[in-house]
């Protein structure tokens, strides 16, 4: 995940280019190799996913036709200085994550305040009780397989 400091340089990687062009090229972005897969993350990010392909759904909604592309996150990894490890946060003030939105003008590029409200994932759920739970404490250093 890009800062807002890195919009100028990633915003143009969002445009449709031909799949000879090299996007990190493009705009002037560095490769930071990755640990679980072989496609690059971009270097002066403060957060990387790193997915595996699981499966494409392709569908015709209104006579247009889509993909939704699902993956496995095999890797998750984020700044020492943006993280907050007694309860896992972001510090978002800090990282001033660059964001999209739709709106009626196209792509809306901001970025998010923290609040300092949090809630229990179980609040989503009807008897309150998040059926995940058993899988966000992790051992430290511990990987998804």
């Amino acid at each position: 995940m890009p800062g807002t400091d890195m919009a100028d340089k990633v915003i143009p990687t969002a445009s449709h280019v031909p799949p000879d062009v090299d996007e990190f090229e493009l705009a002037g972005l560095k490769e930071k190799p990755s640990k679980k897969i072989r496609a690059p993350g971009i270097e002066g990010c403060y957060a990387w996913m790193e997915c595996k392909l699981d499966h494409i759904i392709t569908e015709v909604c209104n006579g247009f036709p889509y993909a939704l592309i699902l993956g496995k996150v095999v890797y998750l990894g984020v700044e020492d200085s943006v993280y907050n490890k007694e309860n896992g946060s972001w510090d978002v003030e800090k990282a001033k994550p660059l964001m999209m939105t739709g709106s009626d003008e196209g792509m809306h590029f901001c970025t998010v305040n923290d609040i300092g409200k949090f809630e229990p994932y179980g609040a989503m759920f009807k008897n309150g009780n998040d059926p995940l739970k058993r899988i966000y404490k992790k051992e430290e250093g511990q990987e998804c397989k």
